[in-house]
């Protein structure tokens, strides 16, 4: 069958997708991924897809001839069904206005009417589990989705290609056989670990492992925090020659491919963490405001999340607070990541790779 999957959330949450990618290529579907123009080059270069089809979503009096716009670009794909993760109304309405005549969503979207077919939001499930429930048996069999149930993460297929990478750092295979991937940036300020503390841990993790390298990575928008994590790196002479900065230099593809060789991962609850989730690379999630119980937590089979609850063995009554995080701390205090000091974090990396720093 043709089936297309309209995703059109942040780019953490299209890296979720990839189990049910996995049961649809499997089940040997066309797959049509329809995303935000910038998420596309996550799953470029991916076998398992037919085709990637980029839209725009707009605001404002823009916003309905973008769901037209949306509408019609879908309508060309001649899908069978469409299987719908994000419960937005752009989403919805587009997907309603396509007339494809089989349209899935989660029975708790809130413009469910729109849809023709309704599948259970399940809250125990994690987020990459709660995507392949999407597709009923009709799409996925029984004995595949069981299989995947047991894997219970995300799957990326990273590729070879670090063309942008090795054009900058040619020699970086030849010299260094242990690195790890630091991501200090997140959409939300509130979900950010704080520099300071970031900087003493990879300080003292990268003493410990006078061989390890630390690549720095984040997109343009998190350009000024990495500058910033840069700078204090550098101000350290023992480290500064093993720290690289890929802010021009990762595209998102190949970021899952070097993820994929990684030893490790270090970020906050933000897009790089679930792409280590479908790569199985060892994790840490650090966080803050949200909630890593609600299915976002990190999947790969040898993880740690960084909280407040599980360093400090106690509970803030304000936490979680957001589902995705705030500017600022409403309470004004900010103790989910100001009393997580540095050294919670080294430890939870000793837990997690003990072989790498003994």
């Amino acid at each position: 069958m043709k089936v297309g999957i309209f995703h059109s959330a942040f780019i953490g949450d299209l890296a979720l997708c990839g189990l049910l990618i996995e049961g649809l290529y499997l089940e040997k579907h066309e797959i049509y991924l329809i995303v935000k123009k910038p998420s596309a080059i996550l799953y470029k270069n991916d076998t398992r897809l037919t085709n990637i089809i980029s839209i725009q979503k707009k605001r404002g009096l823009k916003k309905l001839s973008s769901i037209s716009h949306i509408a019609d670009e879908i309508k060309k794909l001649n899908l069978d069904v469409i299987l719908v993760p994000h419960q937005s109304a752009t989403s919805a309405f587009s997907t309603f206005l396509s007339k494809i005549k089989k349209r899935i969503s989660y029975n708790k979207n809130s413009f469910k009417f729109l849809y023709t077919e309704l599948r259970e939001f399940n809250v125990k499930h994690h987020e990459s589990v709660r995507c392949l429930d999407l597709a009923p048996e009709w799409l996925i069999s029984e004995k595949i989705r069981n299989e995947l149930m047991r894997i219970n993460r995300p799957i990326l297929r990273p590729t070879d290609n670090l063309n942008s990478f090795l054009n900058k750092f040619p020699n970086f295979f030849k010299v260094h056989k242990y690195f790890f991937i630091v991501n200090p940036g997140s959409v939300w300020a509130t979900k950010k670990y704080p520099l300071e503390y970031l900087f003493s841990a990879v300080k003292t993790l990268m003493n410990m492992n006078i061989e390890i390298a630390c690549i720095v990575s984040g997109g343009e928008q998190d350009k000024k925090d990495i500058e910033k994590f840069i700078e204090l790196l550098n101000s350290n002479k023992e480290i500064s020659e093993r720290i690289y900065n890929t802010l021009d230099c990762l595209p998102l593809n190949e970021l899952v491919a070097l993820t994929a060789r990684a030893q490790f991962i270090i970020a906050n609850d933000s897009a790089p963490l679930h792409i280590a989730s479908g790569t199985n690379t060892p994790s840490i999630g650090i966080f803050g405001p949200t909630d890593w119980e609600s299915g976002f937590a990190p999947a790969s089979e040898k993880n740690v999340v960084l909280s407040y609850k599980n360093a400090l063995n106690k509970s803030l009554s304000c936490q979680p607070c957001s589902k995705h995080g705030h500017k600022v701390c409403p309470q004004k205090h900010f103790r989910c990541m100001s009393d997580l000091k540095s050294n919670y974090l080294v430890d939870s990396v000793l837990a997690l790779v003990p072989e790498i720093f003994t």
